[in-house]
């Protein structure tokens, strides 16, 4: 799990980050509204920066050039693995990644998927709405992802399995802290007022 949510940031911070000035080919037609600026690609198509390798593919696009990229249908494929959501927008200001059906794989790490993610550029990664993860096995409503320390913070009911631990959370304000390291994850209900402090707040912003 640790390894897809910290790929989870790189790619939707790539996003961010490198779509600043980047390809497009269309499939099919491409619509400009000149009153707004805006472009649809109705038949969708491909987004590419040459730089970081990483490609968006959709199957209906909007952008507007500077200021947003929303995408339905949409695939985010890099060197290390494949992105997907139902729906996505990349909104410049503020720099935030919105998606909803997320789902994640690639050849090492399986089964990670949500109703609901949030990229914030604070490197937090919200995700909400049946939370799964296979490897470790984890159930939840709400994970806070904070990448810059390598913890995740589940809020709600939960369950976490890995070998021979099992925890589990059955109430509305249960907690779990994983930490991520050494490949290994390291779990504990007990979570630092500090931790949770700073990282309860950002479940709100999804």
């Amino acid at each position: 799990m640790s390894r897809v949510l910290v790929l989870l940031f790189v790619l939707g911070f790539a996003l961010a980050s490198r779509f600043a000035g980047f390809e497009v080919k269309p499939r099919g037609n491409s619509e400009l509204d000149i009153s707004t600026g805006v472009y649809t690609l109705p038949n969708g198509g491909t987004i590419t920066d040459n730089k970081s390798g990483l490609v968006l593919e959709a199957r209906y696009i909007q952008y507007k050039d500077g200021e947003f990229i929303r995408a339905q249908g949409a695939t985010l494929r890099s060197k290390d693995g494949d992105f997907s959501a139902a729906s996505l927008e990349y909104l410049q200001k503020p720099d935030t990644l919105r998606m909803t059906g997320v789902r994640f794989s690639s050849k090492d790490i399986r089964g990670l998927s949500a109703q609901q993610g949030l990229l914030l550029r604070e490197d937090v990664l919200v995700l909400k709405g049946e939370v799964r993860s296979s490897e470790p096995y984890l159930e939840a409503s709400t994970v806070v992802v904070e990448t810059g320390r390598n913890q995740a913070l589940v809020l709600g009911s939960f369950t976490f399995r890995d070998g021979s631990t099992v925890l589990r959370g059955n109430r509305p304000d249960s907690t779990l802290l994983l930490s991520f390291g050494e490949g290994r994850v390291r779990a504990s209900t007990r979570v630092p007022a500090e931790t949770l402090n700073r990282l309860r707040p950002y479940a709100d912003r999804l």
